[in-house]
């Protein structure tokens, strides 16, 4: 793996070709995205693989979220494109922290811990994907159908995020990135 050249190249895909992926490929994702550093190695991430009817169950629940949130003139962000493209995607990872409900109270700082774990691990199986001919797309949108989710999976994680895979079907532009200076603080 070139780590320098899957950082550059990656993007974030929305528009996926109709073509399944491998189950050994995304077991290959998800075994590298658990060597990710952790905080006190609690490995706080949990991972559910959707796929065929389970995926149009989660478009399904959100799609009906966001016609309540818009019925009730709130807002849902990008839902409506994360919807898209959690359709498109063969593969849909959900990413859940077991520990949440027991730190909320007690520890936050283990807690935000547990989080940049959880990132690092999603990090990781990006770049991994990247590396192997994979897209993705990390997706928070799953923020506004939360509740619902883990009330059809029966979880009672906290749901950290959603990660969109499959063949990329659009090359986007590298995005703007904020210049070093705009972001860096140097001290002697």
């Amino acid at each position: 793996m070139n780590t320098l050249r899957a950082i550059i190249d990656r993007r974030s895909i929305r528009k996926f070709q109709n073509k399944n992926i491998p189950q050994d490929m995304i077991a290959q994702l998800l075994e590298l995205a658990i060597k990710a550093p952790s905080g006190k190695n609690r490995q706080p991430w949990r991972f559910i693989v959707l796929r065929g009817q389970s995926k149009r169950e989660l478009v399904k629940i959100m799609n009906q979220k966001v016609k309540l949130l818009k019925k009730q003139n709130l807002s849902v962000g990008s839902s409506e494109l994360s919807i898209n493209a959690i359709s498109e995607a063969p593969v849909v990872i959900l990413v859940f922290n077991p520990f949440s409900k027991d730190e909320q109270n007690n520890n936050h700082n283990r807690l935000l811990m547990d989080t940049q774990s959880i990132g690092a691990a999603i990090q990781t199986m990006l770049l991994a994907a990247q590396d192997i001919g994979l897209a993705t797309l990390w997706i928070c949108d799953v923020f506004y159908s939360k509740r619902e989710i883990c009330s059809w999976l029966n979880r009672r994680d906290e749901l950290i995020a959603a990660v969109a895979i499959g063949y990329a079907n659009q090359s986007p532009f590298p995005r703007p990135r904020k210049d070093l200076s705009e972001v860096v603080e140097w001290l002697d």
